[in-house]
This record gives C-alpha cells, structure tokens and sequence, in this order.
C-alpha cells in the first residue's frame, strides 16, 4: 500500500487551482449535527496566535497529477468537507460585494476550480444524495421540501453565525481558518489500499456503523476484483443508498441477514454476519487469502455485554448456497434494498399491499421486515402477500397490546423465514396460533392500555378500523391517511393548568373526586377519538357539553355518537374502553387453522 501523507493548511488544501474534490454517489447524506457544526466554528474562532487547529485526516483517492483538472475522490472526511463548503460558501455569500480584495480572492479560491480550459467547476463537489439540495441552499433558493434537515440547519446555524459577526471579526476568522487549520490528506493511489485506509483509520471499524464498514469492505473487494467490479459497485451502493434514504440503513442489513440466515442478528453481528455470507457466496472470493478466517470465524463472547441476547448469534450458521458472480451479489443487495424501502414506506405501488403496509407501520412492526423481505425477494404473489399482511397486523398487535416481548417476536419472524414465498399460508398461520394471546387477555389489555405520545399511531390505526367497522367500503371512509384528522383526547390530556383550563374548561371541577385518577385513563383507547381540526372549546362549567357541540359537526361515526351521552368522565372511558375491547376481538382475531 503507497500512502503519500502530507500536512496541509486550509489555505494549501484548497489553493490547488486544478484540483476538485468529488464527495462520490456512494457516501451517506452529511450528518453533523448543529452542535458538531458550532464546536468547529468556536475552535477556530478561540486559536490563539500561535495555536494550530487539526482537521484530522483525509483519505483521498487519486491519480496522478495532470495539468488538467484532476479529481480527489473523497473516501473519508467527507462531514467535515461538506461542512467547510457550506462555511466557504456562506462566507462569501457575505463578502462578495466587499472592497476587501484579499478576502474575497481568498475565498473564490476555496469554492472554485478551474479545467485546462479555463472553466470554473465547484472546489468540493457533491454527487451524493445531498447534491440538489447542497446546490439550492447555496444559492439560497426556495425547498418545498428538505429531505436532510441536518444539511439545512447546518446553513441556517453557519448564516445566523456570520451575521452575528462583523466584518472585522470575520476577516480574523478567515486568516485563521486558512492559516492554522491543517489536514493531513493521505494521497492513495489504490482503490483497494483507500477502502482499507478508511476502516483502519478509523480503529478497524469500531467506532463506524455496520454500513459504513460494509460499505468499505464491499468496496475495498470490488477493487481487488478489477476495475469493472468497482465501477459497478460504486454505482450500486449509490443505488442502495437511495433505496434505503430515510431509512435506518443498519436495521435493512440486520433484517436482511435475519432472513437470510433464519437467525435474529443483533446489531453487534451485522458486519461478522454479512462478511461470513460474502466469502461463502460470492465466486471471486474463493481465492482471497482471508477467506478462510471469515468463513470459520465464531463471534467473541466478550460482545455479549454489547446487546441483550446477543448470546443467540454465537452460533450463526450462514446457510451454504451456491456460488454467484460478485455483480450478481452486488445486484441482489440493490434489489433487496429496493423491496426494503417499497416495504418501509408502503410504496409497492399496489394500493391493497401498501394499505396494509401503512396499517403495520402505524402499529410498529419493525420485527416482521425480515419476514417481509423474504417473501417479496422471494417472488410471493401479490394476493398471497395481502393475506399474510392481514394476518400480520391482527397478530403483531394482539402481541404489542399484550405486551410480548419483542425479541421473542423477531425470533418468530426469523424462523418463518424458511418458509416457501410462493406458498407461506399454512405454515403461518399454525405459527402465529401458536404464539397469539388469547382472546380474554387481549380483550383485557386492550381495555386498560396506555397508548402514550410514542404509540399515537398505533392509537391512530386501532380507531380507523373501529370506525371502518361501522361502515361498508373502506376507501369511502376519508380518515384512511388524511393529514387532517388527528387523535383527541376527549378528557384532555392535561386539565390542571391555567392554560388547559382557559382553553378546554375546568375539568378538576368536572371530574370531581376522580380527578386525582386522571392519568390513569386519559390515555385509555375509550379517552381516545378521531377529529378534524384544532379543538378550543373556552372555558365552561361543562367542558364536555362545550366539545360535544363540535363533536356534532363531525362525519367520523365513533367522534359523532359521543353527542348521545350525558356526561363524559371516568365510567364513560371505562364502558367506552370495554365496548372497543369486545369489538378489538372481533376486529383482529387469531387465525383459523
């Protein structure tokens, strides 16, 4: 491995008027954080006259140097480039009509680099996923929507920085950040040798994400296997990455290696798992000389302590298939990622499959995506995954109303993961029998659960399917994914504050001797109802008269027939919680065999 190392000052690390440093399709969106961002402001501002600021290192994949533009391919260190292209761009937002000829020039240098043919091209280049959005904040433009929040405070935190400054502080700032801030850019020629560099650097991946060194290590084996391989592998993690943006990219390789695998992998077994199944799948890998230590590696028992229960992956069993080209296994991650973010954002397209979707993401069924993925990688027709989805969303949440250990679910889900795509009904169905509560403890669980701030949805999902059992038509009824209708606590969930008072009533008063009770049903499904609107009822004597009186307008049947009763206080939440209860039963039963 040649590393050519060389100790830099901002001011030499960006005055190469023909060198552009490219952050690749295949990085992650930037991620620092507006603390991250302020800590690198206040330790440049803070140098003393002597005093030397450490960027840290940069590990860049280059060529030799040409006279034309030449390309510094970013493999690490691309937060903190990204995060002093939006400083340099910020800056001289702020300086581009000063008369002060030495900042200005001094700055145009840092954002821009020129071809052999004179033509400006941006200094730091992004062609990742945050490159229409790095482009647009620059220029200030106007974002219906930002897909990375991070990157837009980062603009906003460096902008509202800079207008707190006057000119005179800045233009210190600036001699200080081009003339004691230094980097260490580590030069590799190698494509192989950089991806290396990278996980090395880094303390041989502790302190990365699974992805990040599956990332590397796909990558660092690509370019082992030729120039081609790269190529196609640097395309196809950019594809991963899109795929799987906004998404927890972590969980898609341990619910993927679940499934392939018929184990429940802990987060501390994704990169051994995932290295295990290259070597023994992947043709090209049969010749490396590591292939053997992956192959036959046994997790430490020391990780243990890492995870709860991660004791169960000590004996992973990776299962032997048949050998399959490197772009073959490359391509199927592509795809598996594809099914992973249609099966996380309901987006199969098929509007009954997505509907379903959208029902388990309201309940939280993070534990049945292995099983999920599993059956859509295999092929399952789109009938027989509908009924499956079915029988998902009745028993994942008679488990989570019943309170079922989630660990012992995933497991579950894991197992089924052996069954046949094209024909999974049977086998279940007899499974979910099994481990399914009973209908008396999920009728009386259901009555006395608590659907707090964090479970809303799952509250959300439970009252639609009420309120769609009173009605013929599913797709008639316009709560199904409107933004507008939200959940109300019909007793609010708080009453004793001023404010709460002044706008929901005086429900102390109201509910008496029990109101000391109140936090032990206002989060009770029959305290819960769906509407439309903001509900501010001002003060009254009788704050439930008050609401019924909006109540009344309303279509949803479940909000409207709260206006027959007299009074609503705690029996009410209590018969109106059993009556939901008996109906849950009925709503979300176990399977017929």
């Amino acid at each position: 491995m040649k590393i050519t190392p060389t100790s830099l000052k901002i001011d030499q690390l960006f005055g190469s008027e023909n060198e552009q440093y490219v952050i690749p399709a295949y990085q992650r969106r930037y991620s620092w954080r507006k603390q991250q961002v302020f800590d690198l402001l206040d330790d440049i501002d803070y140098l003393e006259k002597n005093d030397t600021h450490l960027l840290g290192s940069l590990v860049c994949l280059t060529d030799s140097h040409t006279a034309d533009l030449n390309f510094i391919e970013v493999v690490d260190g691309q937060q903190r480039l990204t995060t002093l292209a939006i400083l340099f761009a910020c800056l001289n937002e702020r300086f581009e009509e000063s008369v002060n000829d030495d900042v200005t020039s001094g700055l145009k240098r840092f954002l821009v680099a020129r071809t052999s043919d004179g033509d400006s091209v941006p200094k730091i280049a992004l062609d990742s996923l945050d490159a229409d959005e790095f482009s647009a904040l620059c220029s200030k433009s106007e974002l219906k929507e930002c897909k990375n929040g991070q990157l837009k405070e980062a603009f906003s935190v460096i902008r509202e920085w800079i207008d707190d400054s006057t000119d005179e502080e800045l233009a210190k700032f600036i001699f200080k950040l081009k003339n004691h801030v230094v980097g260490i850019r580590l030069d590799v020629t190698q494509a192989k040798d950089a991806f290396k560099l990278f996980e090395t650097i880094n303390n041989r991946g502790l302190a990365l994400s699974p992805t990040d060194i599956i990332k590397n290590f796909l990558l660092g084996n690509a370019a082992r296997f030729g120039e081609e391989h790269l190529s196609n592998a640097r395309r196809s993690w950019a594809q991963i990455l899109r795929h799987l943006d906004g998404t927890n990219s972590d969980n898609f390789f341990r619910h993927l290696l679940t499934a392939r695998t018929h184990t429940r992998i802990t987060t501390a077994y994704i990169v051994t798992t995932f290295k295990t199944l290259f070597m023994k799948e992947v043709e090209e890998a049969k010749d490396l000389p590591e292939r053997e230590f992956y192959v036959d590696e046994v997790p430490d028992d020391e990780e243990d302590e890492k995870e709860a229960d991660a004791d169960e992956n000590d004996a992973v069993t990776v299962p032997t298939q048949k050998l399959t080209k490197f772009d073959v296994f490359v391509s199927d991650l592509v795809s598996a990622a594809k099914i992973y973010g249609e099966i996380v954002f309901a987006r199969t397209r098929k509007p009954q499959v997505d509907r379903h979707l959208r029902n388990l993401r309201m309940i939280k069924m993070a534990q049945a995506y292995a099983f999920l993925m599993h059956l859509r990688i295999g092929g399952i027709k789109d009938r027989n995954f509908v009924e499956i989805l079915r029988l998902t969303e009745a028993f994942l949440l008679r488990r989570h109303i019943c309170r079922e250990r989630a660990n012992e679910t995933e497991r579950l889900f894991a197992k089924l993961c052996e069954a046949d795509p094209e024909n999974p009904t049977n086998e279940t169905v007899v499974a979910y029998r099994k481990e399914c509560p009973s209908d008396e403890r999920f009728r009386q669980s259901f009555c006395d659960f608590h659907f707090n701030a964090n479970i809303i949805d799952r509250a959300r999902y439970c009252l639609e399917k009420i309120e769609l059992s009173g009605h013929g038509n599913e797709d008639e009824l316009g709560v199904l994914g409107a933004d507008a209708v939200h959940i109300e606590h019909i007793i609010p969930q708080t009453i004793n504050t001023k404010k709460a008072k002044r706008e929901f009533g005086d429900w102390v008063e109201y509910l008496g001797e029990n109101a000391s009770r109140h936090g032990e049903y206002v989060s009770r499904i029959g305290n819960l109802t769906l509407f439309s609107g903001r509900l501010n009822i001002g003060a009254s004597n009788g704050p439930f008269n008050k609401k019924k009186e909006a109540y009344k307008q309303s279509a949803i049947k479940i909000t409207r027939d709260l206006v027959n009763l007299r009074n609503f206080r705690l029996p009410q939440v209590e018969n109106r919680s059993e009556k939901f209860a008996d109906l849950a039963v009925q709503l979300w039963p176990i399977p017929e065999a």
